[in-house]
């Protein structure tokens, strides 16, 4: 939060999810990207993915880089993502993360 902004969807004073955006344009990365298991499949994490990709626009990104989960592969996939590769998550040894970009 001290080093990137964050971004909070709320309603009512509940909160629904929230993400932030790090690095320098041209290319940024799609961080901490997270939505309320009660809320997951409520259109919350795209009205997220979507809000994201047009700030990171408006600020000059050219690309949005996102570790992700290997469970949301696909739902980032489905938003436009392409897969680049994958990393070693840094929290739980021999697990890789799917890398994707988003290209703006």
């Amino acid at each position: 939060i001290v080093r990137c902004p964050v971004y909070v969807h709320e309603r009512a004073g509940d909160l629904h999810g929230f993400y932030g955006l790090d690095g320098s344009p041209p290319v940024g990365e799609l961080a901490y990207v997270f939505v309320e298991p009660e809320w997951i499949g409520h259109g919350f994490g795209r009205g997220l993915v979507v809000h994201a990709l047009g700030v990171a626009r408006s600020l000059g990104y050219r690309e949005l880089l996102v570790e992700s989960d290997p469970g949301a592969e696909g739902f980032y996939r489905a938003m436009g993502a392409d897969r680049i590769g994958e990393r070693a998550s840094d929290i739980a040894p021999g697990r890789m993360l799917p890398v994707l970009r988003f290209t703006l």
